[in-house]
């Protein structure tokens, strides 16, 4: 049956595609094909719930209709990233029933319909592929399908570039991917995960450490690893709101999945140096991302740069998870690698309600830059209400989601101090001091981010007159800022299945006593605390309401409140080596310093990684373009000599390789 609807999804993330540019120019006709693409992910959600937690299998062989062997299956862990896609989707396209309405029209809207289910359903084909071509199909397809809807909005200026940023480190990545794969070639039976993961249990030391490393950078470049995140800040703020909360909630876990399917299945259990590897880039990636996050005032690029922060939490869980599995600690390698998966679950759903939030932000007041925002709380109520709730959930506070997943990162962290050997009793528990300062800038980035947006005055007039939002729109908010508070309040109904798909990937079903056990007490907490809240309720009515005292003024207005950029600052100032801002003030008239008629300032924010890393590789390839223009005569024969030349030395090569 399972195996049924899972084909029932990918047909119908295929078909209704054909729906929409065939028939989308009728408003009932687009609202009865995204009804039927809700329905689809709710079934394939359902289905992937009962594979996770019943451990039944799917398998549907597509080979007949592929040059390759093309099969899907589904096993613990393709469940829960296939539950998680089809979960995650549903108030998504709820949102875009809306959104998509009031923004778009005419064959652009019905493109941008068609594309989506296929965007989704590439990576419906990614989670469940059972051999290397049919996962590089669908993680080709996804590159591809979602560059097509950044594509819809246009190539102008900046965003033509950012486009093309995208699209060849998505490229670059994909090759570092496939050269994986290929690795395993002459060693495996057939290119089936199976035959792949019998292959890599007999290969050298030497050849599973290219493989790993190949793994890394592919999925690190996906997945937006400093400093292989330089595509994130720029795609994700030019996309569609409900195109950028797919990518970030949903695409970037498509990349968690391929690095554990790599260093948890498809390969045997390897050196500690692997987990230190990914601890390294998930702390860099952790702290710089929610540094970078911290500074901005664009909403959507301080979303992107929030992203980076959490993948990187992502990969210090799944690090830890390798390097207490080499150190005999495989009790506490489950929790690690449960907190990791925990997490990206966790993420999926606040990261998709507060780039949704933004959307909502932008159709209410068509800006999302922080500085011409505030008082939007009475505006658009529900919708505040939920992003307050992922706000608070991103930031790791207790009661909503976010929290378990780093509580249990902590704790395995810390269990590490008791490691026999002494570079992992040192390294993990440091681990957790990077943890900490992650939790508490994100925890400051994001009360700047609810504050700024929605309380206070209005500082501009598109704040001050900005109109409420659909209801589509605030269900769907509100539909992911209560999965916030549910998996929150209740972990236990994903950390059980989730123990499950870690201990076979680490290959012990033990975890340690108590380790799990804030699940049992986090409801009775919830309880306390909202009889608390009731209670300050009943007793705040009996309250004195006055106004703010304004130093002694008759009145505030929005020039005496905070902005985001002030209340930064003094982070900015202890981080100032992390940013590195170029600033240049201009006087004029030039000379007059005291008594000038104009001072403009200007400051830009660069990045030590892109100084060192990216601009000299790509200064050296545009020098090197020059000088091979050389080549390029005009000449016939010139051309003709030139292939005669590759032709020999191809020959040559194979004669003598």
């Amino acid at each position: 049956m399972i195996s049924t609807v899972l084909a029932f999804v990918l047909v119908s993330l295929v078909a209704i595609p054909a729906v929409f540019l065939a028939f989308g120019k009728s408003p009932t006709t687009r609202r009865a094909a995204c009804g039927l693409l809700i329905a689809s992910l709710a079934a394939g959600a359902v289905a992937a719930w009962r594979a996770l937690s019943l451990g039944e299998a799917i398998c549907l062989d597509l080979s007949a209709f592929a040059p390759l062997p093309f099969a899907l299956a589904v096993d613990h862990l393709s469940a829960l990233f296939l539950f998680l896609i089809c979960a995650v989707s549903v108030p998504a396209m709820l949102f875009s029933s809306a959104y998509l309405e009031g923004h778009y029209e005419g064959l652009r809207r019905q493109v941008l319909w068609a594309l989506m289910p296929l965007f989704l359903g590439s990576m419906v084909v990614v989670v469940t592929a059972s051999t290397a071509f049919a996962f590089l199909f669908g993680w080709e397809l996804m590159t591809l399908f979602s560059a097509a809807l950044i594509l819809v909005e246009g190539t102008d200026g900046e965003r033509g570039h950012s486009l093309f940023i995208y699209l060849l480190m998505m490229h670059a990545g994909a090759a570092a991917v496939a050269a994986s794969f290929f690795l395993f070639a002459g060693r495996a039976p057939g290119l089936e995960f199976a035959g792949l993961r019998a292959a890599g249990a007999a290969m050298p030391a030497g050849l599973r450490n290219a493989i790993f490393l190949l793994a890394l950078v592919g999925f690190g470049t996906k997945a937006g690893i400093i400093p292989l995140h330089l595509w994130l800040p720029r795609a994700h703020p030019i996309a569609p709101s409900p195109v950028s909360a797919l990518m970030s909630g949903i695409m970037l876990k498509t990349a968690v999945y391929g690095l554990v399917r790599f260093g948890f299945y498809l390969l045997p259990p390897g050196p500690s140096w692997w987990g230190y590897a990914l601890l390294g880039a998930g702390a860099l990636s952790g702290t710089l991302g929610a540094l970078y996050a911290l500074g901005e005032h664009d909403l959507k690029r301080l979303l992107a740069y929030s992203s980076v922060e959490n993948i990187g939490l992502i990969f210090l869980a799944a690090g830890a998870a390798m390097v207490l599995a080499a150190n005999g600690a495989v009790d506490w390698a489950v929790v690690a690698l449960v907190a990791a998966l925990l997490h990206a679950f966790n993420h999926a759903i606040f990261k998709s309600a507060l780039f949704l939030g933004a959307g909502a932000v932008a159709d209410a007041t068509h800006t999302v830059d922080l500085e011409q925002l505030g008082g939007l709380f009475r505006h658009m109520r529900l919708a505040a209400i939920a992003m307050l709730v992922a706000c608070g959930a991103i930031a790791g506070l207790p009661l909503l989601n976010g929290f378990v997943g780093e509580w249990l990162m902590f704790r395995s962290l810390v269990a590490g101090a008791a490691l026999s050997k002494a570079s992992a009793a040192i390294v993990l528990p440091a681990a957790a001091g990077v943890l900490a300062l992650i939790g508490g800038l994100a925890a400051s980035c994001f009360a700047n981010v609810f504050a700024v947006t929605f309380l206070g005055r209005p500082r501009s007039a598109a704040a001050e007159h900005a109109k409420p939002v659909p209801a589509a729109m605030s269900a769907s908010l509100a539909l992911l800022a209560g999965a916030c508070v549910i998996l929150g309040v209740a972990p236990g109904l994903l950390l059980r299945p989730l123990a499950e798909v870690a201990g076979e990937l680490i290959g012990s079903a033990a975890v340690p006593d108590g380790a799990f056990s804030i699940a049992s007490i986090l409801p009775y907490v919830a309880l306390a605390v909202a009889v608390a809240i009731a209670a300050i309720a009943v007793l705040r009515r009996r309250a004195r309401v006055t106004s703010t005292w304004g130093c002694g003024l008759p009145g505030l207005d929005e020039r005496m409140q905070y902005t985001s950029t002030a209340f930064s600052k003094p982070l900015r100032k202890v981080f100032a080596n992390a940013y590195r801002a170029e600033r240049t003030v201009e006087v004029a008239p030039a000379g007059e310093s005291y008594f000038p008629q104009a001072i403009s300032y200007r400051s830009v924010r660069t990045t030590s990684y892109e100084r060192a890393l990216y601009r000299p590789a790509v200064d050296a390839i545009v020098a090197a373009a020059h000088r091979l223009r050389r080549l390029q005569t005009g000449n016939i024969q010139v051309y003709l000599l030139y292939i005669f030349l590759a032709l020999v030395a191809l020959l040559m090569f194979v004669r003598f390789a």
